[in-house]
């Protein structure tokens, strides 16, 4: 004779409910897997291209290190206009008099 108190349906609930929560956390496990393995690709890909420019603005600092020079100054200087931020200029009205 099985008992059908309230007590083991409360006890099949649980046991129910156990089973979708560890079946919702294989699933999250998953997720998290495949997406922490797609990041570590974007990552190692970006380091690539990075480590590419890189040695390709060596290259070419090397080979012409004048120009690389005029172009740091003058990326320097507009980095410095661009990041002072707006000037307000003030001018003194004159008083013009005829004689």
């Amino acid at each position: 004779m099985t008992d059908t108190g309230p007590l083991s349906l409360d006890a099949r609930h649980r046991a129910k409910a156990r089973g979708k929560f560890e079946e919702a956390g294989a699933h999250a496990k998953d997720a998290y897997g495949s997406l922490k393995g797609g990041a570590e690709e974007l990552y190692e890909g970006g380091r690539e291209h990075v480590q590419d420019g890189l040695r390709l603005i060596e290259s070419k600092v090397r080979d012409k290190p004048a120009l690389a020079l005029t172009a740091a100054i003058g990326l320097g200087v507009l980095l410095g206009l661009l990041l002072r931020g707006p000037r307000t200029v003030y001018v003194r009205a004159r008083v013009i008099t005829r004689s």
